[in-house]
């Protein structure tokens, strides 16, 4: 195991995104990791058998826990010069001033920033405690960074509500300079997605995704990188994705959260709880375990659509946390089943392979 998602801040965050609502999120309480259990983390980090660690810091909104505190994350990895750390943040960004910047520049951590797309489809969804548009506040975080070679990738979260403005909102990232693009489908997994005012519904999503990749095409742009264009076009070569989504197991990672309790991913929320970092000697003690393996063993079961599917060697059933029951199958069905099929199709007929 060498990749770890840490909520160094659980789910506290300075934002009141419309979509994070209806999940089993404390927004509004101030919880920060303690020293003590971040030491225990990297007792646990440095004894690993991997040289290469990667380690996402994550909340909430993972500034939230200080300067003092990612102080604290270099010189404990300092104390383990043999290892090649990996540091990357995934931040709103809003936060951002000169010192972050340059923290993050000296560090070399990598930092990835969430911006729904243009101002106006933005500010649809992620707003302040007081309902406010924070557009602009997000936006002055991230030419902060650049500002000091600090070049964000983007992840744009696309809901029921924006999923009609895919041009708007590719050219919105564009234009402000990103060149290096996700978009996230989002899918409820504390709700059932068919009654879910956010959560995009399977044929949405593909049009989304046409869309997306015809105003890719008329840019005629190959320094910008969008990951489901990129993902698609290592379809048409029979080659798997490297992201988890396209795996169909998310078991390379941990989620350790701020009070030290493990889970698998942290989109699965909290139902599968794999223990604390108190009781642990090493993170072998963890995937080597007996529910740790249940969990694992039970998401690599196919349903027997995808037993049928030559598209599923490059499929995998998809992302495990956007997964469905299905009647009459013993195994859940990945949400956008048909979307991901139908853009493989799509793309494949543009290109007249």
């Amino acid at each position: 195991m060498s990749s770890f998602q840490v909520k160094i801040v659980g789910d506290f965050c300075n934002k009141r995104c419309t979509y994070c609502r209806n999940r089993d999120f404390s927004q509004n309480v101030a919880t920060v990791m303690s020293f003590k259990k971040l030491k225990k983390l990297f007792m646990l980090l440095k004894v690993s058998p991997q040289n290469k660690v990667r380690v996402n810091w994550h909340g909430g909104e993972p500034l939230l826990a200080g300067k003092t505190f990612f102080n604290n994350i270099v010189d404990l990895e300092k104390e383990c010069p043999d290892k090649l750390w990996l540091n990357a943040v995934q931040t709103n960004a809003t936060l951002v001033d000169s010192e972050w910047a340059s923290f993050f520049h000296d560090n070399e951590f990598h930092i990835g920033v969430s911006v729904d797309g243009s101002e106006k489809t933005h500010n649809v969804n992620r707003i302040d405690a007081s309902g406010r548009g924070t557009y602009k506040k997000v936006m002055r975080g991230v030419n902060i960074l650049r500002n000091h070679n600090v070049h964000p990738s983007v992840i744009c979260t696309v809901t029921k509500k924006t999923t009609k403005d895919a041009k708007e909102m590719f050219l919105g990232l564009v234009n402000t300079g990103f060149k290096n693009i996700a978009f996230n489908a989002f899918y409820n997994t504390a709700s059932e997605g068919d009654g879910d005012v956010y959560g995009l519904a399977d044929d949405e999503w593909l049009v989304f995704l046409v869309e997306i990749f015809e105003a890719w095409i008329d840019l005629n742009d190959p320094t910008i990188r969008v990951r489901e264009i990129d993902s698609a076009l290592a379809w048409v070569k029979s080659k798997s994705a490297n992201f988890c989504m396209y795996r169909g197991t998310c078991h390379q990672w941990l989620v350790v959260d701020y009070d030290g309790e493990i889970y698998p991913c942290e989109r699965l929320g909290k139902e599968i709880h794999l223990g604390n970092l108190q009781s642990l000697k090493t993170f072998e003690d963890v995937v080597c375990g007996p529910l740790f393996l249940e969990w694992k063993e039970s998401v690599s079961i196919l349903p027997v659509k995808c037993q049928g599917c030559d598209f599923c060697s490059l499929c995998h059933n998809g992302c495990v946390s956007h997964r469905q029951a299905i009647k009459g199958e013993e195994a859940p069905l990945y949400t956008y089943c048909k979307s991901r099929l139908g853009f493989d199709n799509y793309i494949r007929n543009r290109l007249g392979l």
